[in-house]
Order: structure tokens, then sequence, then C-alpha cells
């Protein structure tokens, strides 16, 4: 293998790891929007109606949500599973038990 190429892999992995941790940090913004709401409601004069109030729940938990799925796709990066997994022997295995690999962007 080249230096260079050497070189290479290892700015790939570093940035993989980067953006995995980047993510995980991200994760916690969920508890500091809950302290928000909960701060908001329990200190402001004017609380907000139920209405208002399952709103910004639902709103939260669709955004958690979402940091979750970012999350787990930075870690089957980092970790080439699943889409990205590169290693000819595991495909295989999974092909041959029936559980083949789905590429991402890829549409059947």
């Amino acid at each position: 293998m080249t230096l260079m190429l050497i070189l290479k892999r290892q700015k790939k992995q570093m940035n993989s790891k980067v953006d995995l941790e980047s993510a995980i940090m991200l994760a916690w913004q969920t508890s500091d929007d809950i302290e928000l709401l909960f701060k908001h409601q329990c200190d402001h004069p004017s609380p907000l109606s139920d209405d208002e109030i399952a709103n910004a729940l639902l709103g939260i938990k669709v955004l958690h949500d979402l940091r979750m799925e970012s999350l787990m796709d930075k870690y089957c990066q980092k970790m080439e599973l699943n889409e990205y997994c590169t290693d000819p022997k595991q495909l295989a295995a999974r092909e041959e038990l029936g559980f083949p690999i789905k590429q991402k962007g890829k549409k059947k």
C-alpha cells in the first residue's frame, strides 16, 4: 500500500470518528430541549396551553428520532455495518443466510 493511500484512509477514519462523536453529542440536545420546555412551563408568567405543550413534545420527539437515525447511520459507517460493509466474506455470509444488504441510495 502506498503512503498516500494510507494517509487517505487514516483521514477518512478520523473524519468518520469526528462525525460519530458529533452525532453523539448532538443527541444530548433532546435533553436540553425538554429542559427548556419544562423551565418555560414552570417559570413563565403565561404558560403554554395543553395543545401547545403536546405540539412541542411531538416536535421534540420527531427531532430526537431524526438525531438517533443520523447517529445510527454514522455508527454503521464507522463500523462498516449494513450497507457500508465492504468485507466480501461478511457480504457473502449475509446473502447466504437470506439477509442481503440493501445498498444505500439504490432503489429496488
